[in-house]
């Protein structure tokens, strides 16, 4: 039962049963300060719930909350959420929102690389060369102009980073400081996980705010991303080609002993890459890259050497590649427990790279800490399954979790298991591709309107689309694609949603997360095959270390992600109470017991004679109203 005092902070008008529960369990969690772990389709209102819960209890003890999110369209709706919560308890919610800080810089930074731009902002605030961050802050302060901006941010709360940084702009500031001077007056900080998982921007960021992690309600939106996401902030890599591009900096600046040192660091790592097979990769251990390397130089002292050097570099140009090389030689000197070495040669337009990489295997490294100081901690996702194994893998053995059936009439999704044919490795083969294109355009014309065909892989797809023979436009999705690039593939898949097109994806990758098809802009999704990881040396070393630590390795390290994967493709259908659209898995191993078992049991059937069903299906949708 919601509490009456949760209800008053509610920002709509009803609270649907479904969601009811959702609050109470939220209520629930907070108070008792127990992480939960929410399992909840698209259309239960996530958002709504987890905000007026936590905005409810941070007003009433003096905590804070901070909503985490790696989506720039979840930040949109959050505010939107705790600008309707203010005007219900008729006051404003002073909220932050904060996004990268690269993104709220007014110098010209778009060349820059992550690392290379922290280092260039630091050493302009050092110099007193930033006259943006000059006009918000003296001797770390906030001046007197700032300060009455932000009391102006203040009364017009909540403010989106977008309206922060035209404000800024107005008045020559640096965004991302004025948006700290905001912060440390905000109930509510919404912000990418980086705020809260990279132990540097964390410590700085709540430093600032003079604030901890104790007295913080964390709500954590698309919570599936969180363990590969921190994993990928744990890791580093160096590449010959970065070597090389170090070198030529060193020798375009005169830094000759740098020049030796480079080089030979190249010539360790090419000496470490002798593959016993085709695949070009093997484990390798700390010692065998210091090893050799500290026989010719000090490793400290060669460290700083590559400091001082880019100190001395960036006076004269923004950018440093051997300021990547000392960041990789600092974290290869790191911890072995919970991380894997390797090295490893793979394919590209320019020949063969080869690179050392220091990848983490373990986000509990970071995550567990976290989890256990926040005040509360509610994660949430539409495909935050199974629940065990979040919990298992981001360390909170203690959480609550809680899966929640889909608010919308069932009878408007129609979902399949099509036990037919197989991208299984092992029997991959003309004629099964010949088999999966007939069935996949089979599925388009029977399919009224657009669409989203998503395959384990672009190779896999173009294999395949050979034999899917179909009159409606094909739309490819491309590998690498800009923001502009997807913008107008967007545009033209919904411009021929009357006549239909297809959309051949792939599972993970551009468009089978993060991007809504309301409407009538998409009627069926349809994934081809199972999109396991490449069974490469990491795959293997990851599930192995899960199997000690969980003793359910292949399981955590192979197959989950996999049907994660098809999971967030299936969800780009039906995002609405309105829609109306098919879901079909299109592989004879989605019918086995440990992949079945993972998908939500509404209108589930599992058929070879999927035409009957989806004649049914669209002769239904035919007779009612548009959508």
């Amino acid at each position: 039962m919601v509490s009456p005092f949760v209800e008053a902070y509610f920002p709509h008008e009803t609270i649907r049963q479904g969601q009811r529960e959702l609050i109470d369990d939220i209520e629930k969690s907070i108070t008792t300060h127990t992480p939960l772990l929410v399992h909840a389709p698209t259309g239960l209102g996530k958002t709504a719930s987890a905000l007026s819960v936590a905005i409810a209890y941070a007003l009433k003890n003096k905590k804070r909350v901070f909503f985490a999110t790696n989506r720039h369209t979840q930040h949109a709706i959050a505010l939107d959420t705790i600008q309707k919560i203010g005007k219900k308890i008729g006051q404003p919610i002073v909220c932050a929102d904060l996004v990268g800080k690269k993104s709220m810089c007014s110098q010209e930074v778009a060349d820059l690389f992550q690392h290379d731009f922290s280092e260039f902002c630091r050493t302009l605030v050092e110099r007193g060369e930033c006259s943006y961050y000059q006009k918000v802050r003296e001797k770390q302060q906030l001046t007197i102009e700032a300060k009455h901006v932000v009391s102006q941010l203040k009364h017009t709360a909540p403010t989106s980073s977008q309206q922060l940084l035209e404000v800024a702009a107005s008045h020559d500031m640096c965004g991302y400081e004025l948006s700290l001077g905001l912060a440390k007056d905000s109930l509510v900080l919404i912000g990418d996980y980086n705020y809260l998982f990279n132990s540097f921007i964390q410590s700085s960021l709540f430093g600032k705010l003079e604030c901890t992690i104790e007295d913080t309600i964390i709500i954590i939106d698309e919570g599936h991303n969180i363990p590969s996401r921190v994993m990928d902030m744990m890791s580093s890599s160096l590449s010959v080609t970065q070597l090389r591009y170090a070198l030529n900096e060193a020798q375009k600046f005169g830094f000759r002993g740098l020049v030796s040192w480079i080089t030979e660091i190249e010539r360790i790592m090419v000496s470490l890459a002798t593959f016993d097979s085709d695949k070009k990769e093997k484990k390798v251990r700390k010692d065998d890259f210091l090893s050799p390397l500290k026989k010719l130089v000090d490793y400290d002292q060669l460290l700083e050497q590559l400091e001082e050097a880019v100190d001395e570099i960036r006076k004269k140009q923004r950018k440093s590649f051997i300021g990547g090389v000392a960041q990789f030689l600092q974290n290869w000197n790191g911890e072995d427990e919970g991380y894997a070495r390797f090295v490893i040669e793979k394919p590209s337009m320019n020949g063969p790279v080869l690179s050392l990489q220091y990848l983490c295997l373990d986000p509990r490294i970071v995550t567990k800490d976290i989890f256990e100081r926040a005040d509360s901690t509610i994660i949430m996702s539409g495909t935050l399954k199974p629940l065990f194994m979040y919990k298992d893998l981001l360390g909170i053995p203690n959480a609550l979790t809680k899966e929640y059936g889909s608010p919308f009439p069932s009878e408007n999704k129609l979902t399949l298991v099509i036990p037919q044919t197989t991208t299984k490795y092992a029997l991959r083969s003309e004629a099964m591709y010949s088999q999966i294109g007939t069935i996949c355009a089979d599925l388009a014309a029977k399919i009224p309107g657009n669409v989203a065909f998503f395959f384990p892989s672009y190779d896999l797809r173009d294999h395949i689309a050979q034999y899917l023979n179909t009159s409606k436009q094909a739309l490819y999705e491309k590998q690498t694609m800009s923001k502009e690039e997807k913008e107008q593939f967007l545009a033209k898949f919904h411009s021929l949603r009357k006549e239909g097109a297809i959309l051949l994806g792939v599972a993970g990758a551009n468009f089978a997360e993060g991007v809504d098809f309301p409407g009538d802009l998409l009627n069926g999704v349809v994934v081809v095959g199972l999109p396991l990881s490449r069974p490469d040396i990491r795959t293997q070393e990851l599930i192995s270390y899960y199997d000690v630590k969980f003793g359910k390795g292949f399981d955590y390290g192979y197959v989950y992600p996999a049907i994660n994967k098809c999971l967030q493709s299936a969800g780009r259908c039906i995002r609405s109470e309105t829609d109306r659209g098919v879901v079909i898995y299109l592989d004879e191993r989605f019918a086995q017991q440990q992949y079945f078992s993972c998908f939500p049991r509404e209108r589930l059937i599992v058929t070879k004679e999927y035409a009957k069903f989806l004649d049914t299906f669209f002769a239904l949708s035919n007779s009612q109203p548009n959508r």
